[in-house]
């Protein structure tokens, strides 16, 4: 195996570990984790994240490499939690929210705030589908603009 099927090979491996992790720790892994999980250095577990981030699977925390978000994941809290099963989980906008069920194959409640007035509101996935809700959900940039500036869009 050459060392750019290697380091295929690698990011493979990676990723699968982050999202089968975070699926069942409810956050995503840290690089020391990763490292000890996978029996792979600091280093190629920090060079694997930056190339699954420039291929837009993760994103990092700047400074640290640290992973941000593992969409539709986020490390971090955000105003869409995800209660799924016995685990909570945070997306980090409404779509990545529905999209945490989905990827579950769970049932779920998102809790969540209209996109137009801000009042709380609690969505249910059943099944698969959305249930009836009132509100509203804001997408206030185009998805093909979501990469431009992924964290702040």
């Amino acid at each position: 195996m050459d060392a750019e099927q290697e380091r295929i090979a690698l990011d493979k491996v990676v990723r699968h570990h982050v999202y089968d992790y975070v699926m069942r720790e409810g956050l995503p892994p840290t690089i020391a984790e990763s490292s000890s999980a996978l029996s792979r250095s600091s280093d190629e577990v920090r060079v694997s994240f930056q190339r699954l981030a420039d291929q837009h699977i993760l994103v990092l925390q700047k400074g640290s490499g640290e992973i941000l978000m593992a969409n539709p994941f986020s490390a971090v809290p955000t105003p869409f939690l995800v209660e799924a099963g016995d685990r909570s989980y945070y997306g980090n906008c409404i779509w990545d929210a529905m999209g945490i069920p989905a990827m579950l194959k769970q049932d779920a409640i998102i809790e969540a705030s209209c996109g137009c007035c801000s009042t709380a509101m609690n969505l249910k996935i059943t099944n698969g589908s959305l249930e009836e809700a009132h509100g509203l959900a804001h997408f206030a940039i185009p998805a093909a603009h979501w990469w431009d500036d992924i964290v702040f869009n």
